[in-house]
């Protein structure tokens, strides 16, 4: 100090944080589900900041309804991820609802999170609720996720809907399915591995009650439905 006794603390910025200039090698994935869940993280990753942003400067956020925020984004779509690929319906504690009614207040959280993320980007375009949508399902890794947790929900409602013996078109009127859907898929569906009993038993509750096709219909948009043929391959907003 006696050495040097200039003081620079004036020149020291204000603004923006300290980063750390090192990117860390993570671990490879090593399975399906591993390797989606790491995509999905930065994906999570990339738009948290712009979130952040917006919640910065409309103070308010609707992500929450599932009973955690936005901090488990990530968690919530782990769980979208196991159901995706074998049904699985544990979840972890603090959650609102039992599996598998949670998954709706799921997609709503995850759905809020990637709006009001790339709404707040700097610099772009306001879009439009179309606009919205089809970024959603056909350019992010989230969206597609979302179209295979329907496949499983609609698989299982169609296997409900034929051991009631109800014919090809009548399924597809009361799931709201394109009219052939139920015929062309019926001997791929009665095949399908990864549809449990768990959710079997939950399609074949909301049968009695007349709510089968519920969960299914709230997953994606109608107007999105018979799109996943058009998925972009960015993953990002431009």
């Amino acid at each position: 100090m006696i050495d040097y006794p200039d003081c620079y603390e004036d020149e020291i910025p204000t603004k923006g944080g300290w980063s750390c200039p090192v990117t860390f090698p993570t671990a490879e994935p090593t399975t399906e589900s591993e390797s989606l869940k790491a995509q999905l993280r930065t994906e999570v990753q990339l738009l948290r900041p712009w979130f952040d942003e917006g919640l910065r400067s409309r103070g308010r956020t609707t992500v929450g309804v599932s009973g955690k925020g936005v901090d488990a984004i990530s968690e919530m779509l782990d769980i979208l991820v196991s159901f995706s690929l074998n049904s699985t319906l544990i979840v972890p504690d603090g959650y609102n609802a039992p599996m598998p009614k949670l998954l709706r207040y799921l997609i709503s959280d995850i759905r809020a999170f990637y709006s009001e993320a790339v709404i707040s980007r700097p610099g772009a375009k306001f879009p439009s609720p179309e606009d919205l949508e089809e970024w959603f399902f056909l350019e992010t890794i989230a969206g597609d996720v979302f179209y295979e947790v329907r496949e499983r929900l609609v698989s299982a409602d169609i296997l409900v809907l034929i051991a009631n013996g109800l014919d090809d078109n009548e399924i597809d009127g009361r799931l709201a399915l394109l009219p052939g859907t139920t015929s062309a898929t019926t001997e791929e569906r009665l095949r399908e591995p990864h549809i449990s009993r768990e959710v079997l038993k939950a399609a074949a509750e909301d049968f009695k009650v007349g709510d089968v096709g519920r969960f299914s219909r709230s997953f994606v948009p109608m107007s999105m439905r018979d799109r996943r043929s058009a998925r972009a391959t960015s993953v990002i907003y431009s």
